[in-house]
């Protein structure tokens, strides 16, 4: 309705009632919801003599056209092809493309030549065109140049309307350009360095040689929207937003220098292009297909507390596939082909309606008991499968007869015997790893924190050993305390213990780790939990690790290890109490 409002002098409600085969009702109907939808362009619906019109600058209407082009196709095509052929424009496009060496995408270059053919028709009407302008330098430039002599084909000689028409196709997609262009030379070491810090961001691995010739082809179009001020809009920003959150929040800082260049920030529609540029490079990356059935392990950095929750729910669960942890990042760009379940340390968005389940790095009996159900819940096994090769089930079946005068040890014992039974060993603990470990732990990296006003203030303080010997760098703890407040106390896994780390890429410069112990426990954010024990981990790399946190999980399944650990007083009663348990 709108368009026949636009391409005509006036439509009345008779005619509109006629055109359509609807009744009045309808059309006055219609015409509300047209006006709030014409709003968003500036344009009003207006009440002349000869009918209805649309009222708003030639330049919003054009964008509601262009907007609206694929869907009002079927009328466009209707348009009398005498003065505006479509061969005719197809050639002045590839003329383009020839001359300037800026190639159209296949999906823009059908977007403007169906744009071009209503455009073209419209602006015969003189009082549709742009007002004039005074010749300007830019008007010497092939695209100027080019855009000129195609509307003069249509006997058209405005010079704002050969702007209009540079600007409209320049802020389109682009397949190829021209690499001996000044702007393109300019433009490729900030896609170089967008790549480069989102990897270092993200954790990810996408290869710079690969996609920095085509995240510089985008950039293109991003500056020339930019420069010209014709915004692209995605229609789906809000899904981009809440689906992609991580990705998205990674790519408004990597395209800051850009920013910088072009003298203005990106809209939320540009980032979230780039952000779904980057999430296809990483699903790119992706070889070897989802295991069937498969369980997703998440954290916010792929380490650490999820490591933590993947050793336990190998053990627990030896008939059911877990992926190796992921980031979030990871997670919001997986495919999820085969995935029936996510288990998470962090709040995650959901995804193709696959459940998630947030526990913390150490399950308690009740957390234990919502995994249960949601892995019967997906599928995943019965109740009665559950209970095969559980140790717990075992240990609870052995008490029920015997006397158990070491459960830890027999515990250690049977889930190494389960191990040989599967071929599926959990984390090694050789004698080597054993003295790796100890050798994260020297005596100053040992000790009791007094008088700590704040969870944070506490955190710094347990981690300063690694800064004062180069392990880590002061932006590492700025991030452990950033994910907390951005994801919830998800590091203290329970007990009163926060497992404070962050991702290798955040700051770490070789493997550490601090143990302290509080005078008092400390809330960490809102109350929501205690922490009495800190424990801070500097991984290098995703496995070496992990004999570290092995050890660690063993030593707070025992019953009595943590209670015994918090009534000591002194630093050498704690460090050897750590040597003689470790």
């Amino acid at each position: 309705m709108a368009f026949s409002i636009l391409n005509s002098n006036g439509r009345s409600l008779a005619d509109l009632t006629c055109q359509f085969n609807v009744s009045r009702n309808t059309i006055i109907r219609d015409t509300k919801l047209l006006r709030t939808q014409l709003a968003a362009y500036q344009l009003k619906v207006a009440n002349t003599e000869s009918g209805k019109i649309i009222t708003g600058s030639p330049v919003a209407i054009r964008k509601w056209v262009y907007d609206h082009a694929n869907q009002l196709k079927p009328l466009i095509s209707r348009i009398d092809d005498s003065f505006v052929k479509s061969t005719v424009i197809s050639k002045q496009i590839k003329l383009f493309e020839r001359i300037t060496g800026k190639y159209l995408t296949d999906d823009a270059s059908t977007m403007i030549q169906l744009f071009l053919r209503w455009y073209l028709n419209n602006i015969q009407n003189v009082a549709n065109q742009l007002t004039t302008s005074a010749v300007a330098p830019k008007d010497l430039t092939l695209d100027h140049i080019w855009a000129k002599s195609f509307l003069n084909d249509f006997h058209i000689s405005n010079s704002s309307e050969a702007d209009y028409l540079v600007k409209l196709i320049n802020s389109s997609q682009f397949s190829h350009v021209n690499w001996n262009d000044e702007l393109i030379q300019k433009l490729k070491p900030f896609a170089v360095r967008m790549i480069s810090n989102f990897n270092h961001l993200s954790g990810a691995h996408v290869s710079i040689k690969s996609i920095s010739d085509s995240l510089t082809v985008h950039l293109l179009s991003t500056y020339y929207r930019a420069h010209y001020n014709m915004p692209f809009e995605y229609p789906d920003l809000k899904d981009i937003q809440q689906r992609y959150h991580h990705t998205f929040e990674i790519t408004r800082k990597v395209v800051v220098p850009f920013e910088k260049y072009i003298h203005q920030p990106l809209s939320d529609d540009e980032i979230a292009l780039i952000a779904i540029y980057f999430g296809g490079a990483i699903r790119e990356q992706k070889t070897s297909p989802s295991t069937q059935n498969e369980v997703l392990v998440v954290c916010s950095s792929g380490i650490g507390t999820s490591r933590l929750l993947l050793q336990q729910l190998e053990s627990r669960y030896r008939g059911i596939h877990f992926s190796s942890p992921m980031n979030v990042l990871q997670y919001e760009n997986s495919d999820l082909d085969n995935v029936q379940l996510v288990i998470s340390t962090i709040k995650l968005q959901a995804r193709r309606d696959i459940p998630i389940t947030t526990v913390s790095a150490f399950p308690s009996s009740l957390e234990w008991k919502i995994i249960d159900n949601a892995i019967i819940k997906a599928g995943l096994a019965t109740s009665d499968t559950l209970k095969i090769f559980n140790v717990d089930t075992l240990l609870d079946i052995v008490s029920n007869y015997a006397m158990i005068r070491n459960p830890m040890g027999l515990k250690l014992a049977l889930n190494d015997y389960l191990n040989q039974l599967t071929q599926e060993p959990l984390l090694a603990n050789s004698q080597e790893n054993l003295s790796e470990l100890i050798k994260l732990l020297p005596s100053e990296h040992v000790g009791f924190l007094t008088h700590q006003k704040s969870w944070k203030q506490a955190v710094r303080a347990s981690l300063s050993p690694l800064l004062e010997d180069y392990s880590i760098e002061k932006n590492y703890v700025d991030q452990i305390i950033n994910l907390t407040e951005t994801n919830g106390p998800y590091m203290v896994i329970g007990s009163g213990v926060m497992l404070a780390h962050a991702a290798p890429r955040d700051g770490v410069n070789s493997l550490g780790a601090t143990f302290f112990l509080l005078d008092h426990p400390l809330p960490v954010i809102n109350d929501q939990k205690m922490v009495r024990l800190i424990i801070g981990l500097a991984p290098i790399d995703y496995e070496k690790h992990l004999s570290f946190i092995s050890d660690l999980m063993k030593q707070l399944q025992q019953k009595d290890w943590l209670t015994n650990l918090y009534k000591l007083n002194s630093k050498n009663d704690l460090f050897k109490y750590l040597y003689k348990n470790i």
